[in-house]
């Protein structure tokens, strides 16, 4: 069988503090025909410049910051779908394109906000959660010299359980933040920013890791990304957390507000039971939210799509 020709339309991640759609390009390259293009403008000149018409096209992190704006899609009779990362990103401007270029197929990160908050177009929804590319992000084997690790942004409007720890455990001797780099192309020649495997090998060094899922209670990509590095994660449990697998006391530990210090400490003291949950999250998120799986359920629902459209 031949593979699918998919044209996959983003903004050029490969140096990006996150590369998660650069890795994920990359899986999805193994297993079809891609084009990949970082051009703006209207998608019938684009398909046009490629040596064969695909399949399939893909619009990735549609309208955000940075990516390329793509128009006339409305009018294109090649299947086709696009993604939406950032949910709270100019709701009602996405929306209004959404419906002006009448998208048959949105794919989230994040299923109950999307729910929440495009609601009209919830019949075009596929839900494809975030992921960890396990060649960067496994068990280094590294010495666990960290004892408390938080990392990522410290915007408290978004992120107030970061801030609330944060500002409780600076002090303490066994407590180490990593501050964020920001969003941006990461020049190579850069010290001091933890990227990459830089990033995962900090990730693994740590006994434990804590974070939180933001306001908006997103299963963020740090959940994946920290389990995948075989430390323990301490972060808040939701609904859709819990539809991804990730079983408190199993997988990783729930805090809020009242109880992470609390929870930190009593982990550091019970080693053989935070070994015991790092592991399980380790191995939930290597076989179930790898950047290679994302890829193999991103491409079935893809050919589902096609099958579908064939049949009517």
């Amino acid at each position: 069988m031949s593979k699918l020709k998919i044209l996959f339309v983003t903004r050029n991640d490969s140096q990006y503090t996150v590369p998660a759609s650069y890795y994920f390009v990359q899986e999805l390259s193994k297993l079809t025909d891609l084009y990949v293009s970082h051009k703006s403008g209207d998608i019938h000149e684009i398909v046009a410049s490629l040596d064969e018409q695909p399949d399939f096209i893909y619009i990735n992190d549609y309208f955000e910051n940075g990516s390329p704006a793509i128009n006339g899609l409305k009018d294109i009779i090649i299947p086709c779908a696009v993604g939406l990362h950032d949910l709270h990103y100019q709701k009602s401007y996405r929306k209004a394109m959404l419906e002006k270029e009448a998208v048959q197929h949105i794919f989230t990160y994040y299923r109950d906000k999307f729910l929440q908050w495009y609601p009209e177009f919830s019949a075009q929804m596929h839900w494809l959660p975030h992921h960890a590319h396990t060649d960067i992000y496994y068990d280094y084997q590294l010495n666990k010299d960290i004892d408390l690790l938080m990392t990522g942004s410290l915007l408290e409007d978004y992120y107030p359980l970061r801030v609330l720890m944060q500002n409780q455990l600076a002090k303490r001797p066994e407590f180490t933040y990593l501050p964020h780099p920001g969003y941006r192309q990461i020049q190579k020649q850069e010290k001091n920013v933890y990227v990459g495997a830089r990033y995962a090998r900090e990730l693994n060094r740590a006994k434990i890791s804590l974070t939180c899922d933001s306001v908006f209670k997103y299963p963020l990509m740090k959940y994946f990304e920290i389990t995948a590095c075989n430390t323990l994660l301490l972060a808040p449990y939701s609904k859709e957390l819990g539809d991804l697998g990730f079983v408190p006391g199993v997988h990783f530990v729930s805090i809020d507000e009242q109880n992470f210090e609390e929870k930190a400490y009593y982990y550091l003291e019970h080693e053989e039971e935070r070994q015991t949950i790092a592991k399980n999250g380790m191995q939930l998120s290597q076989k179930h939210h790898s950047t290679k799986q994302r890829a193999l359920d991103f491409l079935k629902e893809i050919e589902t799509i096609l099958t579908d459209n064939s049949a009517t």
